[in-house]
């Protein structure tokens, strides 16, 4: 999926600290030549559990002792790690030529992550699963199928996992971090629950565990300040994202975190210029991830003020300055790619046709360049599945966009092809024909028929997200909409004071936030 294999790093900021004092914990086997390098990995999975910015650097360390550690190549150029970008083509000449000299664990593992690589994500899944059967006192295993269900998977079986996990391992921060992500909105750490099943004040009791094992750590205060957005309380939002600033960090990276999120409440105080001014100082000042979250998100800043031009405007300034972020070629495919959906999303909303029509193009491009950029690294059946992911795409683009514009028809003829596609994948993933229904609900309301629509739209419900990844705000706009037409005001007006004040960023949620606010 788009926003998963896109993701570089995980806005977690800590400083490592093993609190396991009185539990010993079963280690994953780890094969390799090197005391020293075993040390050093094992090192990187604390790391990584207690959400700590040098899981990368331990790896690259432990490879320095011992460059045949085969596991820890294969984490490092795989979605496992937190700021290197991915390398197909080391994991698959991994999986293709070094499995017999690891443990089984060890290539169950690999195959987990290489085929979340390859797009086949319930190849992935049934790894896990082996995983879970053959080493069922593991925590490692239950944390990294949670981990991994959150973002390709069934959010209720990455519960379960996670669940397990802190178990086995009761002070696994990583664990309650996607466990309090499945109820607060980070934007980063996976998939949340369906908004009927959302427990807010669950979310916060996850908040407080992470605060506990460790009162210093930033994201956990970072989340504190999510969870009082989230109800409106600013100004109590604003003190904790203040005091993530005041948490000594290597390289000022919890300053660049307060400068991020200070913008994000800002924002929904409608203090649009304030906003800016914390997004460019991350620009102008910033590394690393968050340069690049300022950049991306300086965008939907505009769309929450209504400016589509400054949008399109920010978006080109990403463009501009990409070239000199030295991302590799497949990472800058992506965040392009990324960029020109955002620019579609623009023009398509502000009604200009052919700037909209181009844009979709050149999104499709960026996803077929990566694709032919690591073709070399797949199977032939796995080309052809991406290849046929990306003319599914490429269908929804082209409806929505006819959608859009008023041309049913024609999005309906296009839509024939993207439910073809949907009923193919519906077994391994129950959401494939999500922007199918949510599209032909678009249609079915624009047209007048409000009950048919109402039919669409809650053939979703029990999800929330699909292909195009919308935010779930969307749909819901629309759904909102039927429900009045069909007379249940009361259930719209619930759903529009929900996006209404929905105090997170998106770009579906920015198109719809105000448009939510003047049905209320």
């Amino acid at each position: 999926m788009r926003s998963f294999l896109s993701i570089l790093t995980i806005l977690f900021l800590f400083g490592c600290n093993n609190q396991n004092t009185d539990v010993q914990l079963k280690l994953i086997t780890a094969t390799t030549a090197s005391e020293e390098a075993r040390a050093l990995f094992y090192q990187a999975l604390e790391e990584d559990e207690q959400n700590g910015q040098n899981v990368d650097g331990l790896l690259k360390s432990a490879l320095d002792k011992d460059p045949d550690f085969i596991l820890a190549k294969a984490l490092l150029n795989s979605p496992f790690a937190r700021g290197t970008a991915n390398n197909i083509e080391v994991v698959s000449e991994i999986v293709n030529n070094s499995l017999d000299k690891v443990s089984e664990m060890e290539a169950l593992f690999i195959k987990a992550y290489y085929h979340i690589m390859t797009s086949e994500f319930e190849l992935s899944a049934q790894e896990f699963n082996k995983l879970k059967e053959l080493y069922p006192d593991y925590h490692h295993v239950w944390l990294y199928s949670g981990v991994t269900q959150s973002y390709i998977g069934d959010v209720k079986v990455a519960i379960t996992d996670l669940e397990r996990a802190v178990e086995i391992d009761k002070n696994n921060f990583l664990a309650y971090a996607f466990l309090m992500a499945k109820h607060i909105v980070v934007g980063t750490i996976g998939n949340m629950l369906p908004n009927e099943e959302i427990d807010i004040l669950k979310g916060k009791e996850y908040i407080d565990k992470m605060i506990s094992i460790n009162p210093n750590n930033s994201f956990a205060v970072t989340m504190a300040g999510n969870y009082e957005r989230s109800i409106s309380n600013f100004e109590k939002a604003i003190e904790y994202y203040t005091q993530v600033g005041q948490i000594p960090s290597e390289d000022n990276y919890t300053v660049y975190a307060s400068n991020h999120y200070l913008a994000l409440t800002n924002t929904f105080l409608n203090n649009y210029s304030t906003a800016e001014d914390f997004f460019r100082k991350n620009i102008d000042e910033g590394l690393g991830s968050y340069q690049r979250q300022a950049l991306w998100f300086m965008g939907a800043l505009h769309i929450y003020n209504s400016d589509f031009d400054r949008s399109i405007d920010a978006l080109d300034e990403y463009i501009e300055k990409m070239p000199g972020l030295d991302l590799p070629t497949n990472v800058q495919n992506n965040q392009l790619a990324n960029i020109h959906f955002a620019k579609f999303l623009c023009y398509s909303h502000n009604q200009l046709e052919n700037e909209s029509k181009e844009e979709i193009a050149t999104h499709l491009s960026f996803q077929n360049k990566n694709l032919e950029f690591i073709k070399a690294s797949l199977t032939e059946d796995q080309y052809l599945s991406r290849k046929k992911f990306i003319n599914n795409f490429s269908s929804l683009l082209y409806a929505w966009h006819d959608v859009l514009f008023g041309r049913y028809d024609d999005a309906r003829s296009k839509l024939k092809v993207v439910k073809e596609y949907g009923d193919s994948e519906i077994k391994n993933t129950p959401w494939a024909l999500y922007d199918y229904n949510g599209l032909n609900g678009i249609i079915s309301l624009n047209e007048g028929d409000f009950e048919k629509a109402k039919v669409e739209f809650e053939k979703n419900i029990g999800q929330t997200v699909g292909y195009l990844e919308l935010d779930v705000e969307y749909y819901d706009y629309f759904y909102a909409l039927s429900l009045k037409g069909t007379g249940n005001n009361e259930e719209a007006s619930k759903i529009l004071d929900r996006i209404a004040n929905a105090n997170f960023y998106g770009y579906t949620r920015a198109l719809v936030r105000e448009l939510a606010l003047s049905q209320i």
